[in-house]
């Protein structure tokens, strides 16, 4: 709880996964992926529960052993490829109110790929968003090869051509401007709002920034050898 508001942090980790079977529970620097992401909720300061929805027998041992709650096998119809995560949300969002008679102020999404992610990254998000008008906050990166000031794209000869139409220039980074994407380290939103607008991005959404590390997700083989590299350089 953090300003009498409640928190619920939510980790979604669906068996299926084609780009790096089995993902969530693979071991990533002694311990299954799935993990990070569980221990990081549990040392928040502020969030009020912390449960792992998931349509997997081993994924949902694994959670419960680590002290997560997992309340509930989630449905076949939420646990393929095309499921959302917002229908994935508002499901659980409903078993808590309905089921539990609980209700939360605050839905906390922790996806399992970003096991980069700490407990005080949660914490200061969480401030963050109750310090502004707005009504959810996102993890966002700043860009740097791929700022659009140095990207290109070749016409029909082959010739390079800039891709912002001005041409091939020579920039050095300290001239030009900031530009941030989208990554998968924190998103937090008031629930009436998500509830609305099923999604965290909209125009009342502010960003957490976090440094290019913290950016990186395990998605197959590669992300996982990079990101436990970091972890052991960084002493996680």
């Amino acid at each position: 709880m953090y300003k009498g508001k409640t928190f619920l942090g939510i980790i979604p980790a669906r068996g299926g996964s084609k780009g790096l079977p089995r993902k969530n529970i693979l071991p990533l620097n002694g311990k299954p992926l799935i993990i990070w992401s569980i221990e990081a909720g549990q040392k928040s300061r502020y969030l009020d529960m912390v449960m792992v929805t998931t349509d997997d027998q081993d994924i949902a041992q694994t959670a419960k052993n680590a002290g997560a709650e997992v309340p509930f096998m989630r449905p076949a119809d939420l646990s393929g490829d095309t499921a959302s995560s917002i229908d994935v949300i508002e499901h659980t969002i409903n078993f808590y109110s309905k089921q539990r008679q609980q209700d939360f102020d605050y839905i906390v999404l922790l996806e399992p790929t970003s096991p980069l992610r700490e407990a005080s990254d949660i914490d200061l998000a969480i401030e963050r968003l109750l310090e502004t008008e707005a009504e959810a906050i996102t993890g966002i990166a700043k860009t740097e090869s791929q700022n659009p000031a140095f990207l290109l794209k070749m016409d029909t000869e082959g010739f390079l051509k800039g891709y912002d139409q001005k041409g091939l220039r020579s920039l050095r980074r300290q001239e030009i401007k900031e530009v941030y994407f989208l990554e998968g380290t924190i998103y937090i939103s008031t629930t009436e709002a998500l509830l609305k607008k099923r999604t965290f991005y909209h125009d009342k959404t502010i960003g957490y920034v976090v440094p290019k590390y913290k950016s990186l997700e395990v998605d197959d083989i590669d992300d996982l050898v990079m990101v436990e590299a970091i972890m052991k350089h960084k002493g996680y």
